[in-house]
């Protein structure tokens, strides 16, 4: 095995970040375009003041557009369990961007709501996340970023089934 850094059989390092062994495996893949995604968006909003993350953002727009929306109804949409749904939403409450209050029809259920912060920064939220986008995948034309679109939530509907139907999809 050679240890010259540059060396194909050397994994790591600036100039051969992941093995050729990896290349074909998708989860990787997509871990990476998380990871790209979120640390723009971080920088991105941090960079305007707002300090959340890409789930603290969504979270944001569904109770804007849901106001009164319950922890459990937003953590189905966000199809999360409620205790991760906590872990985002905590942090959210804790900045005053978000109100928790008991319902009046069932002590048992938190309803949600934008405090005036909380809706300035779902604002900003809605109005940059397209910007963000933009800048993070100007290498696909517009015909390829619909593609790129449609194939994910092609590939998200398959992975969903296979969750719910373990095995089904292999022959």
């Amino acid at each position: 095995m050679s240890l010259d850094p540059k060396a194909p059989e050397q994994e790591g390092g600036p100039e051969n970040p992941a093995p050729v062994l990896l290349d074909g495996v998708v989860g990787i893949r997509i871990r990476r375009l998380q990871a790209l995604f979120s640390g723009h968006w971080q920088s991105w909003f941090r960079a305007r003041g707002l300090v959340v993350t890409p789930v603290q953002g969504g979270v944001l727009l569904l109770i804007r557009h849901h106001p009164g929306i319950s922890q459990i109804a937003l953590a189905r949409r966000l199809r999360i369990e409620p205790p991760t749904l906590l872990q985002s939403l905590t942090p959210l409450v804790n900045q005053g961007l978000v109100e928790r209050d008991r319902s009046a029809e069932d002590g048992r259920v938190y309803e949600l709501r934008l405090t005036q912060a909380g809706s300035e920064a779902a604002a900003m939220v809605e109005t940059s996340t397209p910007k963000h986008e933009a800048d993070l995948l100007r290498a696909l034309s517009f015909e390829e970023r619909q593609a790129f679109l449609a194939l994910l939530d092609k590939a998200i509907a398959g992975a969903e089934t296979a969750i719910d139907e373990p095995g089904a999809g292999i022959r």
